[in-house]
């Protein structure tokens, strides 16, 4: 019967391994994890052609060694590993189906160990659910289970019955706690309002809401995720004592927190400052924090908010006038004289100490636009003291250029380009710097280069496919592409067709470098070229011409013709202004026709701008150039 398993394993027929395992006596199940393991290490050497049946073989020894593996511990780290998933979901009801019969706190260990393995407990939830079922163990309060009850839930598209689900006593309180809010929960209408009739419903506390959505939003978050949290707390209708219990954190969110969420704590101390919830100093603590935020919007309205209290208590003005006066400072000259106006208003209510404090701000902090204004308001004012007292208008100074570092090699350039396969929008500097080393290691040792970029590439959405037009990739991508034989010669071979008037601006751009990309790749296969032409010199894109000058002696004197893009983009990103300019140019005139032209090198112009006959370049200069 062993032999039966493995052959239902090699076939990729799990619905049959249950059965099987069924039939094996203990000793043989112990004995079955080796062999298991021989398959599934086979089963990773496999290409893209067999990718239908790795699926299958996959979730066979899934629920294979699920079976047979008698230790939590390693039954978990089977059931979570990633080399036994792909795309689709693994066959969660079948795995359960071996595991019938165990130890009811065997299986509670095992869901609460799956339960921790963050990059698959989201996914593992409806087995891990099955499993804390069966056991009766403690529900789990990990993220990835939290996720994955949303998930479930949601699915249901009912969240009325949200009152009768088990676990929403333990999970609803943790909904508040996780690295980030669910997309379900955010999104999805109907969670506001079922999480908002559980009080009522007696399954949680008003008070297990409130302070949950309190303290996210101390924590801050997405817009979507704020916006959720606000539409929670307007639900559940706080009341005064309620809103006044929780002052500390009003404040805090007011002070900290993105606009929407200062906005509405700032509405909630407004109202509890009027209702006489807040001191005069607890108001000048909050307005101290608010009034020195950038957003405009809640500056002016903590001022406004500071003007009925003043109206209500003239009492408070030496309290909150001084704050007031941090205003004077403000980059907008409108919110200064908003300021202003208020402090004229209520001056008489302060003492001579306070007042000449105020003066002295006035004289140190305003616009000049408004000195006029302030001596209306304190009459004579002191004037700046010190060298640099004056008000000068002064311009930031310019931002300093940074070079753009040396391409990478060995290690780290599998490191670097790694992070741009899988990253959705890479820095185009990094891009650069990554296709310089690719295109210089490509020269050196391409088997090298291939073999250490292989194991990269399984998962990405374009490698278990076939041919990809090159089109549909970018930069390190592409070339990755090409070495791994996912995008053909001939492929490459084709100039890439020009946008039409149809596309947006941004693919009209895109296709400049994605052509250079081309050429390169087409390169790499045919006729290597030691390094890149228009890679830039600064992390803005340009170009020193003393290094193009540089770069083109040393493809003369290797007899390397260049890339017909790169060329072109290297002649678009070269500086032609400024110091230098005018002795490169001597330069590359000195070197004679080739050393600075389109022309250089021997051998005919072969596809994508390749030298069909040229020597191969020995030894490209270093790395710096």
């Amino acid at each position: 019967m062993t032999e039966e398993v493995l052959e239902a394993v090699r076939q990729g027929r799990p619905h049959e391994v249950p059965e099987l395992l069924g039939a094996l006596e203990a000793a043989e199940r112990e004995a079955l994890p080796a062999r298991l393991k021989a398959i599934r290490a086979e089963a990773r050497g496999w290409g893209w052609e067999q990718g239908e049946r790795r699926r299958r073989v996959r979730h066979a020894l899934l629920v294979a060694g699920a079976g047979c593996h008698t230790g939590a511990a390693a039954t978990a780290s089977w059931i979570g590993a990633r080399d036994l998933r792909d795309r689709q979901a693994p066959p969660h009801q079948l795995v359960l189906s071996v595991l019938r019969g165990r130890d009811p706190r065997w299986l509670g260990d095992v869901a609460h160990r799956l339960a921790g393995r963050a990059a698959t407990a989201r996914e593992d939830y409806p087995l891990i659910h099955g499993l804390v079922q069966r056991s009766g163990c403690p529900v789990p309060v990990a993220d990835g289970y939290v996720h994955g009850w949303v998930d479930s839930v949601a699915r249901k598209r009912v969240l009325g019955d949200l009152t009768a689900d088990p676990q929403a006593p333990v999970l609803v309180p943790r909904l508040f706690r996780t690295a980030a809010l669910s997309d379900w929960l955010v999104w999805q209408d109907g969670w506001v309002a079922a999480l908002a009739g559980l009080p009522e419903a007696g399954v949680v506390t008003r008070e297990v809401l409130v302070d949950g959505c309190v303290a996210r939003l101390l924590r801050g978050g997405s817009p979507s995720e704020v916006r959720f949290l606000l539409e929670l707390l307007r639900a559940l209708e706080l009341t005064e004592e309620e809103e006044g219990a929780r002052t500390a954190d009003w404040a805090g969110i007011a002070a900290h927190a993105p606009s929407a969420s200062a906005a509405h704590a700032q509405a909630v101390l407004g109202r509890l400052a009027m209702a006489g919830g807040l001191s005069a100093r607890q108001l000048a603590e909050v307005s101290s924090s608010v009034l020195f935020r950038a957003e405009k919007k809640l500056v002016r309205a903590q001022l406004v908010l500071v003007g009925k209290a003043l109206r209500r208590d003239a009492g408070a003005a030496g309290e909150l006038l001084p704050v007031v006066a941090e205003v004077f400072g403000h980059a907008d000259t409108a919110l200064q004289e908003r300021a202003l106006k208020l402090v004229g208003r209520h001056l008489d209510g302060v003492g001579p100490q306070v007042r000449a404090a105020l003066a002295d701000s006035a004289a140190v902090l305003l616009s000049p636009a408004h000195r006029a204004a302030a001596v209306e308001v304190f009459g004579a004012l002191p004037e700046p003291e010190g060298p640099g007292a004056a008000y000068v208008e002064l311009l930031p100074p310019p931002p300093e250029p940074r070079p753009l570092a040396p391409a990478a090699e060995g290690p780290e350039l599998v490191e670097e380009v790694a992070a741009l396969l899988h990253s959705f929008d890479p820095d185009a500097m990094d891009t650069e710097r990554a296709l310089d080393g690719l295109v210089r290691a490509a020269h050196d040792d391409p088997d090298a280069l291939r073999e250490a970029l292989l194991p990269l590439l399984p998962g990405l959405w374009w490698y278990d496919g076939g041919l990809l037009e090159a089109r549909h990739l970018r930069g390190a991508q592409l070339f990755a592409a090409a070495l791994a034989g996912r995008v053909g010669l001939d492929e490459l071979r084709l100039p890439p067709a020009a946008p039409g008037r149809g596309y947006c601006f941004h693919e009209r751009l895109a296709h400049v470098p994605l052509a250079r990309a081309r050429e390169a790749a087409f390169r790499a296969l045919t006729d290597p070229l030691p390094f890149l032409l228009a890679t830039p010199t600064w992390r803005t894109g340009g170009l020193e011409p003393s290094v193009l000058v540089e770069r083109l002696a040393a493809y003369r004197r290797l007899g390397v013709r260049p890339g017909t893009h790169d060329m072109a983009q290297a002649l678009l990103r070269v500086r032609r202004t400024g110091p230098g300019v005018r002795e490169a140019a001597q330069a590359a005139a000195a070197r004679g026709p080739g050393g600075g032209g389109r022309r250089g090198g021997g051998g005919a112009v072969g596809p994508g701008g390749g030298a069909v006959g040229g020597s191969r370049a020995q030894a490209p200069p270093p790395r710096g150039a």
